[in-house]
């Protein structure tokens, strides 16, 4: 039996700037069919998309998984790549309504096999709980805000004695070195866009081993924040777009604007920044190095060493109060379900995926 191979990333994070969606690029809008899914808590979701990816991985399809950045055991979505089909996670915070209803999208509403009448007896509670919940993701979000802001400083402290020239230079043999051979596109290469790692109630959380599972040989940027890493991988991504090859960027949830790893799978060629919490177990690959600490001006690191220190013991603290902010949300979201389970027809829903499945299934035989 041929087992489906399997990634694992995350379509939203929980960021300084509160919670961002990369949902758009979890699969192409022209894609086969998107099924997004609907209900409130506990009503069994992600358990919905785990079976079916369960069965569809031993079938042999290759599967990613899309985690919740607010439970990691949890999934967002499901994607079966060879024959474009998701399953999503519609509700919120991620809210997502279908843009070509019947023709790719479809609501499944796993609120239809609930007692309404019977959650309505704990309104109160549900409110209740809902409130806490919105304020306890607001101070995860003011904490990580504060780091970032602190996180920020540091970044200036190394930047004032980076060389940029040579960090362009480097950049340049890069892009060179990679895309030989590879002239200017006719056409503008697409990038995806999603999270390699969360900042979660674990703490960082990342699958990346799965991500680059296909690479045999990476790239590692390496140095300390402000020697240009991100500025780096984004000028091969739009090198690699320049010419006309699809990407894949994931993004850093403490700064969701910068690129933290990039794969270019037309080419083979995958490139991570080599630094925790998001550093990858290569194993026995061969890896190249790229030290962006050797673009620094001479000197420069023992000037700011001391700021470098007193930043790092801040922004730890205030990620750590983040973190158990986001853990408080957790348990508070644990308490919610509660009031959703004993009112739930999961017998019914399981059926619904067995149907589910079988449509997949038979449209996946349609494709072939």
């Amino acid at each position: 039996m041929v087992i489906g191979k399997v990634k694992e990333v995350f379509p939203g994070g929980n960021t300084p700037r509160g919670f961002v969606s990369c949902f758009d690029y979890i699969i192409p809008a022209d894609t086969c069919r998107i099924m997004i899914l609907k209900g409130g808590p506990g009503v069994g979701k992600s358990t919905f998309m785990k079976k079916i990816a369960n069965r569809m991985m031993e079938k042999g399809y290759d599967v990613e998984f899309h985690h919740c950045s607010s439970d990691d055991d949890s999934l967002d979505a499901v994607v079966f790549p060879k024959i474009g089909v998701a399953l999503i996670d519609g509700t919120s915070p991620h809210i997502v309504d279908p843009k070509h209803p019947g023709a790719v999208d479809e609501i499944i509403h796993l609120g239809d096999y609930w007692d309404e009448t019977g959650i309505r007896q704990h309104k109160d509670e549900i409110i209740s709980i809902n409130q806490k919940i919105g304020k306890m993701f607001q101070r995860a979000y003011r904490f990580l805000s504060a780091a970032k802001s602190i996180h920020d400083d540091l970044e200036i402290a190394v930047g004032e004695g980076l060389d940029i020239g040579l960090a362009n230079q480097r950049a340049a043999t890069l892009i060179e070195t990679l895309f030989n051979g590879c002239s200017i596109g006719e056409r503008i290469g697409f990038c995806r866009k999603l999270f390699g790692s969360a900042i979660t109630p674990k703490g960082f959380v990342h699958h990346l081993e799965t991500v680059f599972a296909p690479y045999q040989h990476i790239w590692m940027v390496t140095g300390e924040a402000g020697t240009g890493k991100a500025t780096l991988i984004a000028k091969l991504a739009q090198a690699a777009m320049e010419r006309g090859l699809n990407c894949e960027a994931y993004y850093c949830p403490f700064d969701p604007d910068k690129m933290e790893h990039l794969v270019i799978p037309e080419l083979n060629i995958a490139v991570t920044t080599g630094v925790d919490p998001h550093r990858v177990d290569l194993d026995d690959r061969k890896v190249t190095m790229i030290d962006m600490n050797q673009c620094l001006r001479p000197g420069h690191w023992q000037k700011v060493q001391a700021v470098i220190t007193e930043d790092r013991q801040f922004i730890d603290e205030l990620t750590k109060r983040a973190i158990h902010c986001l853990a408080e949300a957790k348990r508070e979201h644990d308490r919610l379900e509660q009031y959703y389970i004993p009112y739930m027809d999961f017998q019914a829903i399981s059926a619904l995926g067995e149907g589910i499945l079988a449509r997949i299934l038979k449209g996946a035989e349609c494709s072939s």
